[in-house]
């Protein structure tokens, strides 16, 4: 039997897995849903691959239009499957406006410690510019500026701080 991790540990796991992924394989949704999904163990394999299909496109600030942060999406994903556990129709409004205030609540935290929510500005201050990614002198640019290495931080972030909320909830659960 594996040893159970302390929290810190599992936060330091889901932030390195989330992080490595996007340095590895890119897409920064997927890959802060994917560490999350697997380390607190959220969905069987096929639907698992099935979310980690449709949040792709939400990667690059969504289509690569650098709006919304792709991780800060994810983040959000992993905090709603755990916050509704059982059927989603089965949820009363209470439930729904507790599930919006924690994810508005995660929101400005990871705009608070990020900096911005906005791939755009994430990307223009954390690399001194905008790169648009579509084209590919400019995807060439945007990585030799050090993408990669801004994005895995930020991805890494974006799944710990939705592994805190994660956990609280857990933990909530747990005394109720």
């Amino acid at each position: 039997m594996a040893k159970e991790l302390s929290r810190e540990e599992l936060l330091n796991k889901v932030e390195e897995t989330a992080s490595k992924c996007e340095r590895e394989v890119h897409g920064c949704g997927r890959c802060a849903l994917s560490a999350l999904m697997e380390h607190f163990e959220l969905g069987d394999k096929a639907s698992t691959d099935l979310i980690l299909k449709g949040i792709l496109p939400l990667s690059g600030g969504i289509a690569q239009t650098r709006n919304t942060c792709g991780a800060l999406i994810g983040g959000l994903m992993a905090i709603g499957m755990v916050f509704f556990p059982g059927k989603l129709e089965e949820a009363e409004l209470d439930d729904i406006k507790a599930a919006m205030a924690l994810g508005k609540e995660y929101y400005r935290k990871f705009e608070k410690e990020v900096g911005n929510v906005r791939c755009f500005d994430i990307r223009e201050v954390g690399l001194g510019r905008v790169f648009d990614t579509t084209d590919p002198d400019e995807y060439d640019k945007f990585v030799k500026a050090g993408a990669y290495d801004l994005c895995s931080k930020v991805c890494g972030k974006a799944a710990r701080l939705a592994g805190e909320f994660i956990l609280r909830i857990q933990e909530e659960r747990k005394t109720s």
